[in-house]
């Protein structure tokens, strides 16, 4: 129940960020990424972020040059918790849909 809860708050973020996004890219494209937004998306150790999020091997670190490119990544980011709390939803093992076939790119290593 609490997974169905916060899939429906979830919902409702990625739709306020959408509408938000769609009346608003001029001016939101005026303005830089802040550099918070650039240190999560691009630079950040996103611990299993690409995978666990997309289920692909491919890495998902979006455009951060403008406030659009921000705002259109954390409603993206909405997106994936809806998805993420309705496949919580069923009876799953948490276990990596990869096998761990995937190969972390070396200059996305922080060593």
């Amino acid at each position: 129940m609490a997974y169905n809860l916060n899939q429906a708050i979830e919902e409702h973020a990625f739709s306020t960020y959408d509408v938000f996004v769609k009346e608003n890219p001029e001016e939101l494209g005026k303005y830089p990424a802040p550099a918070i937004a650039k240190e999560y998306y691009r630079d950040g150790d996103l611990y299993m972020f690409d995978e666990f999020q997309t289920g692909t091997c491919e890495p998902r670190r979006p455009k951060m040059v403008t406030l659009y490119d921000c705002f259109v990544a954390i409603r993206d980011d909405e997106a994936e918790h809806v998805k993420t709390m309705a496949y919580l939803q069923e009876d799953v093992e948490l276990t990596s849909k990869n096998d761990e076939a995937c190969e972390i790119p070396p200059d996305m290593l922080i060593l």
